[in-house]
């Protein structure tokens, strides 16, 4: 397998990763508060990373001489303005607008990267992106239209639309404004100062310690699921995909996330409808267009 097969490979079990996270944080957040709950996922994270990063990695003291303010700016943004915008922004509006906003974030990546790196879209690119977003449009609004139709918007909308050019900007920016650092290390890094920005939150909105004493085993289990594959894991394999196939092309993979997460919840006995299939097939088909995946899959027969 090559870096590239191997890169798509991971940004495809980062979306998976990230798709889980939705089901198991329904379960923890039924009890611990949302901002508490990403406080401990984070916090472990960045211990397992870190952890990590020092056994596996060299010349770490360099990559941070050399990245120290983009690493900073890129984790406030990226990690903490990216979570603490949906955390905020879904106080005020619902699921669907949420899940419909971030689907655009393909799109926002690609003008984005088309502004800071001047990249160029290619037709195959847009139509794979376009493909892939009436996929996920089927997907979420449990494959009746009138859902979508019915949408009110407000200004928690707004909110999460900031969040989701939070993400963009964290795409593009890893690849443009960081030099000399292994996926490794960017992960480590900009996580390092993403968990510090929400804790700091946390603690001016809730009681963090006495918050965390209250959690169940239970549900610190699935925190620590939450950090190592939904965070440590998720955001490795991401920023391996930027370094590889670039910024663009990666956040198409975004759109994987609704659809693992409705796969996922065939677990719980939920069954998707025939839209929502077709439109799982619609996401897959506009990613691996988009992507050129399909040119890889051609070559290997």
């Amino acid at each position: 397998m090559n870096n590239r097969q191997m890169a798509l490979l991971l940004v495809t079990l980062s979306t998976f990763f990230w798709g889980s996270n939705f089901n198991a944080a329904a379960i923890v957040v039924t009890e611990v508060p949302p901002l508490v709950a990403a406080s401990e996922r984070f916090i472990i994270a960045s211990l397992v990373i870190f952890i990590y990063m020092v056994i596996k990695a060299k010349n770490n003291i360099g990559a941070f001489k050399l990245n120290w303010l983009a690493f900073i700016l890129l984790g406030l943004c990226g990690i903490t303005g990216f979570n603490l915008a949906f955390f905020i922004g879904l106080q005020t509006t619902s699921p669907i607008n949420g899940a419909l906003i971030m689907a655009t974030s393909p799109v926002t990546t690609a003008l984005v990267a088309s502004i800071i790196d001047k990249y160029r879209v290619t037709w195959s690119q847009a139509a794979g992106m376009i493909i892939s977003l009436i996929g996920v449009v089927l997907v979420i609004s449990n494959g009746d239209i009138t859902n979508i139709i019915k949408l009110q918007f407000s200004g928690g909308d707004l909110i999460i639309l900031l969040g989701n050019l939070a993400w963009a900007i964290y795409t593009v920016g890893c690849r443009k404004f960081i030099l000399n650092s292994t996926p490794l290390q960017t992960t480590s890094f900009t996580m390092l100062f993403g968990t510090i920005g929400i804790v700091l939150f946390s603690v001016l909105q809730d009681d963090l310690i006495k918050e965390m004493k209250h959690i169940t085993i239970f549900n610190h289990m699935i925190l620590i699921y939450l950090g190592i594959a939904g965070a440590v894991l998720a955001y490795l394999f991401w920023n391996v995909g930027i370094k590889e196939l670039g910024a663009a092309k990666t956040s198409i993979f975004f759109n994987l996330v609704p659809v693992f997460t409705m796969l996922l919840a065939l677990i719980t006995g939920l069954i998707p409808t025939l839209l929502q299939l077709v439109g799982a097939v619609l996401v897959i088909g506009g990613v691996i267009y988009a992507t050129g995946a399909y040119k890889l899959m051609v070559k290997n027969q």
